[in-house]
């Protein structure tokens, strides 16, 4: 059989921008590679009304789509109930973003998933550990993406940068982070951090930190440019805006040993350090303030690799999905 051409799917967007996210970074990006599809106001759908971010483009109204809910795991997780509820027989692909250790521990996000037809992990490492708890929907893999020409800096120089990022909120480790932040200070380097989770957890006047209010993209831009190195003192983790971020803007990651994180994204674990060993990630970030000869090296090499993951780059394998899930439900309800 032959499957729908992927132009030809009436697709649909489920979800809502972060309010931390800057305009050209977090997973809504996918919105952009199909500008034919919708996109449904995922917390007014939650609250009971239908309201369109983006309308559905030449569909039959009596016809359902395919919905593709973001965060199908966190703040999507009451999203596929309420459209199997509302559009009975849709297809629903679901993306998921938490670590699977902490999806275990979440009773309403594993209901969620196992509501969709479909779910897209953001890891090859969070794929294989979802298909171990037996979900019925099949299981793909496609990596968050990024815009490199939104963050990759002007021009390159192996100028001096005294400055150390501290970007995002999820899951991250703020004791760690205090930690680091005190050891830095002691060398007399400047920690700026930016983000909610910074401005509820790190605002503190006995901490030697600059916590920034919300920033705009250019701002953020900016200040990637301007350190030496970003910290990302995570507790855990799969995918992070502020990693793909930072590695399009050629500002080096410094991060604990997470087999997401280094094996698919940085691929190279010279800058990562094992949980709890806050001293050897100050070390490491220091490097960077004292060699900027290291600094420039290091960005040029995480610039290359941001390339790979480019929205652009990615969107034959968000087709692919959505081909195969519209496929199958075109057997599972006799349409073909």
């Amino acid at each position: 059989m032959r499957g729908p051409d992927a132009r030809a799917i009436d697709l649909v967007f489920v979800g809502h921008r972060c309010c931390d996210h800057s305009p050209n970074s977090g997973y809504d990006q996918v919105c952009a590679l199909f500008p034919q599809a919708g996109w449904l106001n995922g917390p007014a759908l939650e609250a009971g009304r239908i309201e369109w971010y983006r309308p559905r483009q030449g569909a039959a109204a009596s016809t359902p789509p395919l919905f593709h809910v973001f965060y199908g795991d966190c703040s999507g997780r009451a999203l596929p109930a309420i459209l199997r509820e509302r559009f009975p027989g849709a297809p629903i692909v679901s993306s998921v973003h938490k670590p699977v250790s902490r999806l275990r521990e979440d009773l309403l996000a594993r209901k969620a998933i196992e509501a969709s037809d479909a779910i897209i992990a953001v890891t090859d490492v969070q794929a294989r550990e979802l298909t171990a708890l037996e979900l019925p929907g099949e299981i793909h893999a496609i990596p968050h993406g990024v815009w490199p020409s939104i963050f990759r800096p002007a021009s390159l120089s192996a100028r001096p940068r005294s400055d150390v990022l501290v970007v995002g909120s999820f899951l991250r480790d703020w004791e760690g982070a205090r930690h680091v932040i005190q050891a830095l200070a002691r060398h007399g380097v400047r920690v700026v951090a930016v983000g909610a989770g910074a401005r509820e957890y790190l605002h503190d006047e006995n901490l030697p930190v600059q916590v920034l209010p919300r920033v705009s993209e250019s701002e953020l831009t900016e200040l990637y440019d301007r350190a030496a190195a970003v910290f990302l003192p995570f507790l855990d983790a799969t995918a992070s805006n502020a990693l793909v971020e930072a590695m399009a803007a050629g500002c080096p990651v410094v991060c604990p040993r997470l087999p997401s994180l280094v094996d698919e994204y940085l691929r190279d674990d010279s800058d990562a350090f094992a949980v709890g060993q806050y001293d050897v990630a100050a070390a490491l970030l220091l490097q960077y303030v004292r060699s900027p000869a290291d600094r420039d090296a290091k960005s040029r090499e995480l610039m290359a690799k941001a390339e790979e993951f480019d929205w652009a780059r990615l969107k034959p394998r968000f087709e692919a999905v959505f081909k195969d899930v519209a496929a199958r439900a075109a057997v599972a309800y006799g349409l073909v």
